[in-house]
């Protein structure tokens, strides 16, 4: 099965999202997730700003990265989306130059469709808990096509 993604079901599959309404430019940090910057360890923020949004890796569940996308200079809660993407997605140096660049596009394709959707769940549930609004979570799910 190629790469798609999943709303997350069960523990975990909705978080405290930031409240009101979202300046502009949250998009835009989702455009700058990459294949080569979405996994690794610290600094947890990969993209330090993005017309005021950062891209961090958040506490994920085990053999995943979180990306998050969140708001910079607001306290908590700050995120507006999020996706889980498997450890083992992680393209390492050993492949084809060919295959590596069309695994990263694919990964990059998918991990972002999944911010978007989560971001788009925030404005789609209007339960509104102390603190914040909720979002649904995403998964990436499948295999590499290519």
């Amino acid at each position: 099965m190629p790469l798609a993604v999943n709303a997350v079901v069960g523990a975990g599959a909705t978080g405290p999202a930031m409240g009101g309404v979202l300046p502009a430019g949250a998009s835009n940090a989702i455009a700058a997730v990459t294949a080569g910057n979405m996994f690794g360890g610290h600094p947890a923020t990969f993209v330090a700003n993005v017309m005021g949004w950062r891209c961090d890796r958040q506490n994920p569940p085990a053999n995943h990265v979180n990306v998050s996308i969140q708001r910079n200079n607001v306290g908590a809660p700050s995120t507006v989306a999020s996706v889980f993407v498997p450890t083992a997605l992680n393209i390492g140096p050993h492949a084809q130059a060919a295959v590596t660049l069309a695994r990263q596009r694919e990964l990059e394709r998918v991990t972002r469709r999944g911010l978007e959707l989560s971001l788009a769940s925030r404005a789609a549930n209007p339960v509104n808990p102390p603190g914040g609004t909720i979002i649904t979570r995403y998964i990436v799910t499948g295999n590499y096509s290519a």
